[in-house]
């Protein structure tokens, strides 16, 4: 199945092309997604940022508000490790190979949850948040829920990035369309932002997201009059 393909099917699952959104929605409809059709358990999405900011959107399934703050309230667990490594962290053992995370594996366990596949919401190398799965069964996930999860992670990334200043949402069918070239206008504006203000390209990212907010406009929109030189964060 090609990504497309793929990128089609969940978001038919989680809405028609004509429902209108907002990012907060799609990772609701994502969450859903995973606990029906990706042997998830639980799932949650956070936004995140540094120095530790969070954000959970959205939470489907059991345990999975308990699992994101157990996470964030210990400073251990694999959505951390994702977030801060910006590539996927999988515990497909928590009560035989938690030892990493030795608070977060007892305690998750003690829920019933005994494996977490975390997978950064990632914009070039920068991560911006975190797609948690949580299952109640030891072992890795299959290929085909792995894809799946993978193309889910870039359509709530998309969401944030495309969706975020609409106060009215926007129709599902734009996240079908998005080219790679809209998420690397994005990339491009917090390198320079980077450069601008001396900080990381995640904390640009979070700059971003602060201007996007404030002027009820996308992260995607910012983004392009940061790159045509109309918008400047340090003169």
């Amino acid at each position: 199945m090609g990504d497309q393909e793929r990128r089609s099917r969940i978001l038919t699952a989680i809405g028609g092309p004509n429902t209108v959104v907002r990012p907060d929605e799609v990772a609701l409809g994502i969450c859903h997604f995973a606990v029906e059709y990706l042997a998830a358990s639980g799932c949650a999405v956070t936004l995140m940022g540094r120095p530790p900011a969070v954000e959970v959107l959205a939470v489907a399934g059991r345990n999975a508000d308990e699992v994101a703050e157990l996470q964030f309230t210990l400073g251990e667990g694999p959505c951390l490790d994702a977030f801060l490594a910006g590539s996927p962290t999988y515990a497909v053992d928590l009560v035989n190979r938690g030892g990493r995370w030795p608070m977060f594996s007892t305690q998750a366990a003690g829920l019933g949850v005994m494996a977490e596949f975390s997978l950064p919401l990632q914009v070039g190398s920068a991560p911006v948040g975190v797609l948690d799965l949580s299952r109640e069964e030891p072992g890795m996930l299959s290929d085909d829920h792995l894809a799946d999860a993978l193309t889910a992670a870039d359509i709530v990334t998309d969401a944030v990035l495309m969706l975020q200043g609409a106060s009215e949402g926007s129709e599902l069918a734009k996240l079908l369309d998005l080219a790679g070239q809209d998420r690397m206008v994005v990339h491009q504006a917090a390198g320079m932002v980077s450069a601008q203000l001396d900080v990381t390209v995640t904390d640009a990212l979070a700059t971003l997201r602060g201007a996007a907010f404030r002027s009820s406009r996308s992260i995607y929109e910012v983004a392009v009059d940061v790159v045509d030189r109309r918008m400047r964060f340090r003169d």
